[in-house]
């Protein structure tokens, strides 16, 4: 039996940010855009705790020019979505037996 009381902090939404010319918010989203587009990543597949890197890659363009390559991604084959499947049943137990607030803490 659980008797304990948690206190839920209270959420507090971020600042809202105007990103005017020559402001350091707008300085800071640009460097980061910049740095996204001059360097091509490559995203594995993520199963339970492992980091899968397949030889077959999908490629990622920004919406805005097609043309231009942001980088690549693993594709998925039957035998990755059998291992995810697995993973969340494995997870499922897991999470079903770890308590409420510890639960609600993820929110």
């Amino acid at each position: 039996m659980n008797n304990g009381f948690f206190s839920v902090p209270k959420p507090i939404n971020d600042p809202i940010l105007h990103y005017k010319k020559g402001s350091e918010e707008r300085k800071k989203v640009l460097d980061a855009y910049k740095q996204m587009w001059n360097n091509p990543i490559d995203v594995p597949l993520y199963i339970g705790a492992k980091k899968i890197s397949t030889k077959q890659k999908g490629r990622m363009a920004p919406p805005h020019n097609h043309q231009h390559t942001l980088g690549t991604y693993s594709l998925a084959e039957a035998a990755h979505v059998q291992q995810a499947i697995d993973a969340a049943l494995e997870a499922k137990e897991a999470w079903e037996n770890t308590s409420f607030e510890h639960r609600a803490s993820v929110f």
